[in-house]
């Protein structure tokens, strides 16, 4: 059976020290911002195939692999959407493939980030382009967030399920009335957790004075290699879009 919140799981961030995961966080942020836009610069199924070949070897560093496989195949339901309605639309099968394979690319981009980027590290990210850092704290706030709503709805799930409650199998939408009591658990969730952050931020005087970063990164040859074959990829593409 094909369980939606496998998606979330490619998402959390792994504890597990890779040579990907000890990158620079600017450069795996390059590499992030790389591969979310050449998949939007191509829209013909070969070269949403090569630009996936192009992320295997960044999987294998990171070694995401099998939880970005499972990520896929929890949303394979909304890919086949994608592709079935663009096939609806404009009659064209590889070019509704394609899309589906651009979708997947980047959900694959944004997985090897997450999953190898601590959310503090992306918080530093965001400081060292100069973003506010009300904004930043917001969004890693956000990104810290989703490894543990993607644990509160395994566990909302158990818990109903125990109660009796089963998930429809035998069509889109009977599967998502099924899924409709586990929505108020969450949103009950959600609000005691916000509520707990906000006392926790005001405890400690969230926005009194500027504040200092405790950790300092340092660049190494490792993170030079990397940024070569990011340029390689933007020339590979770069060529096919104005040589094919």
């Amino acid at each position: 059976m094909i369980d939606p919140t496998r998606i979330f799981k490619a998402f959390q961030a792994s504890k597990e020290r890779t040579l990907y995961s000890s990158l620079h966080p600017m450069t795996k942020f390059i590499i992030f911002l790389s591969f979310l836009v050449i998949p939007l610069l191509r829209d013909d199924i070969i070269s949403q195939v090569s630009i996936f070949v192009l992320q295997m070897p960044i999987m294998a560093c990171s070694k995401t692999a099998k939880r970005i496989g499972e990520s896929i195949r929890g949303s394979s339901l909304f890919l086949l959407m994608i592709i079935t309605l663009n096939f609806i639309f404009i009659r064209d099968l590889f070019y509704s493939v394609a899309m589906g394979m651009r979708l997947m690319n980047l959900l694959v981009a944004s997985a090897i980030l997450m999953a190898t980027t601590n959310p503090i590290e992306i918080g530093d990210i965001l400081s060292m382009i100069k973003v506010p850092y009300y904004i930043t704290f917001a969004f890693v706030i956000a990104l810290r967030f989703v490894p543990v709503l993607a644990r509160d709805v395994e566990n909302i799930v158990a818990a109903q399920r125990s109660r009796g409650m089963r998930i429809a199998t035998d069509g889109f939408l009977k599967k998502a009335k099924s899924l409709i009591p586990l929505l108020i658990p969450m949103i009950i969730i959600s609000i005691r957790r916000s509520q707990q952050l906000s006392e926790a931020l005001e405890v400690r005087a969230f926005g009194s004075g500027k504040r200092s970063f405790y950790f300092s990164y340092k660049w190494t040859y490792v993170d030079f290699c990397f940024i070569v074959y990011v340029i390689i990829c933007w020339i590979i593409t770069v060529r096919g879009l104005f040589f094919l």
